[in-house]
């Protein structure tokens, strides 16, 4: 997706947001916040950042979409796809010049604080997306977005590079979770 079209799904999340504060309306904001955020930390690309800047891989656009309360259910979908994209970025084919977090002013940080930066980003942006995304919403209305969110993670992830390790991670952690879902319940009397 080009950054264009990004920028125009995040404006769209937004203006949605603002006209209503029905709970499936910020569901889809949610939603069209998260496509964007799948390609926003590639706006480095036409800003005079270097590519992998760590002001756009990180989650500075999420903390300034948190500065409006009533786009909170942005901030989260926003959150999830940066986690994504971030997640995604965590495998490069070889984590060198291109492909490492530089800092403005400082520059590359490396190959292993790249790892780590781009690993801790990603984790701590999809817990931050969850939470806000529970928080801001009904609980069905969450579970319904994130759901969706879900399918645009997998399709993501599936398409970009980089995608196949981070949806496998994903997916041993949702495992993980359902697993220790199901065992802190009472099972059926034997």
């Amino acid at each position: 997706m080009g950054l264009l079209v990004c920028l125009l799904w995040l404006v769209a999340s937004v203006a949605i947001a603002d006209r209503s504060p029905r709970p499936w309306v910020q569901g889809t904001a949610a939603v069209l916040a998260g496509i964007a955020g799948t390609t926003l930390p590639d706006l480095d690309l036409v800003l005079p950042l270097d590519h992998r800047s760590g002001l756009t891989h990180s989650l500075l656009p999420v903390a300034l979409a948190c500065l409006a309360t009533r786009w909170r259910p942005v901030a989260a979908g926003l959150a999830i796809g940066i986690g994504l994209h971030l997640a995604a970025d965590s495998f490069p084919n070889a984590m060198r010049g291109y492909a490492t977090v530089k800092l403005p002013v400082a520059g590359s940080i490396g190959a292993t604080a790249s790892y780590a930066w781009l690993g801790v980003q990603a984790v701590v942006a999809s817990g931050a997306g969850a939470v806000l995304l529970a928080a801001s919403l009904p609980p069905r209305i969450a579970m319904a977005t994130a759901a969706v969110l879900a399918m645009v993670g997998i399709a993501y992830l599936f398409a970009t590079d980089g995608g196949w390790g981070a949806l496998a991670i994903y997916a041993a952690f949702g495992w993980l979770a359902v697993r220790r879902r199901a065992g802190g319940r009472p099972g059926p009397p034997v």
